[in-house]
């Protein structure tokens, strides 16, 4: 007789592809759902006066709308120095940024694999290729998380205490061994020349760079008497949210540990959540579009 578990496997495994990706994107969906709910109820009482204006200011939607594709962007100029794509594969990128931020952490990765077998076939090396440019990107990430660790120290060791700060010690440990393993397993875990990865490693890192710097103008627009410190510190605590793996929704987790770390008497909770529920909600449209737009353009086999 089966157990329960086995019972489950086996009719997951029955199932068509494309039922399994929706079964998982309805699973996302509810995860995330779930994790939003938890962070307004673990937040009731603050202000979130910040919630309910609509920003007004033009300068605050172009930077969000760049906020947002600036991540697939990147990805196209990187997979386009190595496959050549064309603006035709940017609804692939799209998706899996979504997928990757509301279903499951790499489930967009896995979905663009498919996507890139489908179209570019094996000589492509989809397998290879997508591997070492999520690697560098996790290399780079950890890189920058380090570097804002180290000069925001002293404020981060003042503020977390106890458990706390020895969670944080444990996953800056985390950043360090796995950067390090990397590094001295280069050979044997990259497939793309030494070149070709210097550049990827300098386009991740770019990206990151950017994206904290558009995310913190977000915030700024939303609460201009919000200092710049403040900010770098928000940015460094965003950062290390960014290292968590397989968890959607994570931009709104910040929230709560801002509340924890730092009090709400500024309302940049507020803003952080609003921010974060916008990018959510962006996700959601933008994936279900870009997966639309997969859908129709299937029958070409390959990209311009």
């Amino acid at each position: 007789m089966k157990s329960p578990v086995q019972a489950v496997r086996a009719a997951y495994a029955s199932l068509s592809t494309t039922t399994r990706e929706r079964l998982l994107a309805i699973i996302g969906l509810a995860f995330s759902a779930i994790i939003l709910a938890a962070v307004f109820w673990q937040l009731d009482g603050l202000d979130f006066t910040v919630l309910t204006q609509t920003p007004t200011n033009p300068l605050f939607w172009l930077c969000f709308v760049a906020t947002y594709v600036l991540s697939p962007f990147m990805d196209w100029l990187i997979l386009r120095r190595i496959w050549g794509l064309g603006a035709a594969a940017f609804p692939a990128l799209l998706r899996k940024q979504a997928a990757n931020e509301v279903v499951l952490g790499y489930s967009g990765d896995a979905q663009l694999y498919v996507w890139a077998r489908r179209t570019l076939g094996p000589e492509g090396r989809p397998f290879e290729t997508l591997r070492d440019v999520a690697v560098t990107s996790a290399l780079a990430g950890n890189l920058v998380t380090l570097a804002m660790l180290v000069l925001n120290a002293p404020i981060v060791q003042g503020l977390a205490q106890g458990t706390l700060f020895t969670t944080l010690l444990i996953s800056t440990a985390t950043i360090v061994l796995s950067s390090l393993a990397i590094f001295l397993f280069r050979r044997f875990v990259f497939a793309l020349p030494p070149r070709q990865l210097a550049v990827t490693i300098g386009i991740h890192t770019a990206r990151i760079l950017l994206s904290l710097v558009l995310t913190a103008l977000l915030w700024k627009l939303l609460l201009p008497s919000i200092s710049v410190a403040a900010l770098f510190l928000v940015g460094t605590l965003r950062m290390m949210m960014s290292r968590l793996p397989f968890v959607p929704a994570r931009e709104a987790l910040l929230a709560p540990l801002i509340v924890a770390l730092l009090g709400d008497s500024a309302g940049l909770a507020g803003a952080v959540l609003f921010v974060a529920t916008l990018m959510l909600a962006t996700h959601v449209v933008v994936g279900g579009v870009s997966a639309l737009a997969d859908f129709v353009a299937r029958p070409r086999a390959r990209l311009a």
